[in-house]
């Protein structure tokens, strides 16, 4: 009981104070307090439309998604925050709702909690989302909920290190493609506490990510990989993110695959949706393996993860149907890094790194995993 009162105290300290400094007072339509800011990790529904009135009424869904691995127990953990069809204020779909969302990967603990549509708030001029009394922006998350007989609250500051702009020229185009990501944070440190079930754990300077999806509509599959504890590198980052790619009105386009190696004070960068790369991939349930290369540079990517350890973090899109969301935070990865020696076709390895157990592994589809499923493709150079 003294621990439960000791971190309850210390969330609504924590977001109280962090909330003064965390959220400018100004409030004037398109004006930006920090020329730092991410736009692209600000709220993007019917932005097109702040100045002139008109709302957007068609389906969608964002939310802003972190993970932290405990340096101390290895432990991991996720927290998102998302709204769906902010519009529907009345929930006449019957899929409207904003939530907030816990995962323990070590226990497969997935906690939810939902808010009405009414009670969501976010900025389209810097990183601020309040779900209910939960809040979230690139420099601290809390919340305290409970959920199928648990409870679990959190407050963490965050420290940016890295971003990266995945989808490159794609984001310049807002309804262009029926579901964006964004890696606001491929890289951030974070600090704080979080209580499960009146047990505190603290936590200091843990690796973190955090990043942002938003769209109309889900792809029928999709993967995502996530590292920055690599052994004998922690400086290292490796993200990578892709899957069945449409425009917004559902028009099927090219398997998009968008990769990220940040190594030795360098960026690497591998996207599908430019003519120079070539992609090889074959995808299955705790498995992933996937090459990339330009004429400069290779890329070799190999992951596992135990199947019956992975998190089915089910989601209910705009439309209603349902998606399953396969994840990991305790995947193996090695990625290799090779560069083409001058004036000849072979390749010298530039980069070896792994880790046994601390990378975000994911596969989605729009149905409960089939064993007989295999996702493989080429993208040769055009």
């Amino acid at each position: 009981m003294r621990y439960r009162f000791l971190s309850t105290a210390f969330f609504f300290l924590f977001c109280f104070s962090h909330t003064l400094w965390a959220v400018p007072q100004d409030q004037t339509p398109g004006r930006h307090f920090n020329n730092d800011v991410d736009p692209y990790n600000t709220y993007q529904w019917n932005r097109l439309n702040r100045n002139n009135g008109k709302v957007d009424r068609g389906p969608w869904y964002e939310w802003w998604y972190y993970k932290l691995v405990d340096p101390k127990t290895n432990r991991s953990f996720f927290f998102c925050y998302g709204i769906v069809n902010p519009w529907d204020r009345e929930n006449k779909t019957g899929n409207a709702r904003a939530f907030v969302n816990f995962g323990d990967s070590q226990q497969k603990l997935i906690l939810t909690s939902h808010v009405p549509v009414t009670e969501f708030q976010s900025s389209y001029d810097y990183p601020f989302t309040r779900v209910g009394s939960y809040i979230a922006t690139d420099r601290m998350i809390a919340a305290a909920f409970e959920d199928q007989g648990h409870t679990v609250s959190w407050a963490f500051s965050i420290d940016k290190k890295r971003d990266w702009e995945a989808m490159g020229w794609g984001l310049r185009f807002p309804k262009l493609f029926n579901i964006y990501w964004h890696p606001a944070q491929m890289d951030a440190r974070f600090s704080g506490v979080i209580t499960i079930n009146g047990k505190p754990y603290f936590i200091q300077n843990a690796e973190g990510y955090q990043d942002k999806n938003w769209g109309h509509a889900f792809p029928k599959w999709w993967f995502w990989m996530a590292v920055n504890a690599f052994d004998h590198h922690p400086d290292s980052v490796f993200v990578a993110g892709g899957g069945d790619a449409r425009t917004q009105h559902g028009l099927p386009l090219p398997t998009a695959l968008l990769l990220s190696l940040y190594h030795d004070g360098k960026l690497y960068e591998f996207r599908s949706s430019e003519p120079q790369y070539r992609f090889d991939w074959k995808i299955t349930m705790g498995r992933w393996q996937i090459t990339a290369t330009n004429f400069n540079y290779h890329l070799k990517v190999t992951a596992e993860a135990d199947p019956n350890q992975m998190m089915d973090l089910q989601f209910q899109t705009p439309d209603g149907k349902i998606f399953h969301d396969y994840e990991t935070l305790h995947g193996a990865i090695r990625v290799e890094l090779f560069e083409r020696k001058p004036f000849t076709l072979n390749w010298e390895k530039i980069a070896d790194l792994s880790t046994q157990n601390k990378a975000g592994l994911e596969l989605g589809l729009d149905h409960p995993y089939d064993p007989a499923v295999v996702i493989t493709g080429i993208h040769a150079e055009k």
